[in-house]
């Protein structure tokens, strides 16, 4: 008899195929809301297996609810959404994936941002479709370019040094600032030279927030140091929204005091807020391009994501990550 996987929401299908040969699994068929979660607890009192991911929670209450549960899979890096206490006092494993390619493609949507913001691709899609386009070489829209421009990059990990590598292919010069600065070697093959916080936004044409969010690095953005922006200067935050001092930013771009900002993440994020999402005056302002937490949505990493989740469920003991407290 196959073991009952339930799933909160729609996956790859090619990941679907290879549980459905080993599993019993009951999906979440809808992408266009979350799963309520009293619908959650309602849909897995008799599964074996629970795949987690969309942030969707399986606090004490779920893990209790599923009384045959023996696996919680999550298709994520560091699934907080996930209450790993609960498990562990059940003796239920709960595994995880990789961040190897994943780190990778955000750096290749963050430096896409970037692009998208310089160079103001959404407002001129909205340009043409408007037929506002009168003129050619035209000084009714420009945008900004990278070239010869300073890009600083907060937080130098696997995602901030694969933008550097980017960055300096379009000819961009590289700061950074990390806690634990890089070697001179790795720095040297970087083309990157470290700065204080403070320096690298007074001196930066472009600033991309990276680092991953911990006690440290939460609220590390100030209303300070985006006051030491230029006013021809871009911000671009594809790390998490309480990184940023959200409404400092917000009222930055409303005053002109900075260019742009490029931004995937929000200080408030489905599924832990009704309310989410970009405020309504980030909304209504030109000099923003927003993006609903897109930064591992490539068609591929997704794929390669819940494929090695379905590894994990068959054969937890050799998991890519396990969890426990």
């Amino acid at each position: 008899m196959k073991p009952k996987l339930f799933i909160p929401q729609p996956i790859p299908e090619p990941a679907v195929e290879r549980l459905g040969a080993r599993c019993e699994v009951t999906m979440f068929p809808e992408v266009d809301r979350r799963m309520a979660y009293d619908e959650v607890l309602a849909a897995i009192p008799d599964q074996d297996i629970l795949y987690a991911l969309g942030e969707v929670p399986y606090d004490e209450k779920v893990i209790e609810t599923a009384k045959n549960l023996k696996l919680i899979a999550a298709m994520h890096v560091s699934a907080k959404f996930v209450d790993i206490a609960a498990a562990t006092k059940r003796g239920i494993p709960v595994t995880g994936i990789p961040n190897t390619g994943l780190s990778k493609t955000t750096a290749e949507f963050t430096f896409a941002l970037l692009i998208a913001t310089a160079w103001r691709i959404p407002d001129a899609d909205r340009f043409l479709r408007d037929n506002r386009w009168e003129q050619n070489q035209s000084q009714a829209f420009l945008g900004t370019r990278l070239y010869d421009k300073t890009l600083g990059i907060v937080g130098m990990g696997t995602i901030g040094t694969s933008v550097a590598v980017k960055a300096r292919g379009c000819g961009m010069r590289v700061v950074y600032h990390k806690r634990t600065p890089l070697s001179p070697a790795e720095e040297a093959s970087l083309g990157a030279e470290y700065r204080s916080l403070q320096d690298l936004f007074r001196e930066s044409d472009f600033v991309a927030v990276t680092p991953a969010l911990t006690n440290d690095t939460k609220g590390m953005v100030t209303a300070e140091l985006i006051a030491m922006m230029k006013p021809s200067a871009i911000l671009i935050n594809t790390s998490r929204g309480p990184v940023v001092d959200e409404a400092a930013l917000e009222q930055a771009l409303v005053e002109g005091r900075i260019r742009g900002a490029g931004l995937d993440v929000y200080l408030h994020e489905k599924p832990e807020a009704e309310v989410a999402g970009p405020s309504e005056r980030f909304r209504t302002l030109p000099n923003v391009v927003l993006t609903p937490h897109i930064g591992s949505a490539a068609r591929e990493t997704r794929e390669e994501m819940a494929l090695r989740t379905v590894e994990n469920i068959g054969g937890s003991s050799t998991a890519s990550v396990r969890w426990t407290c």
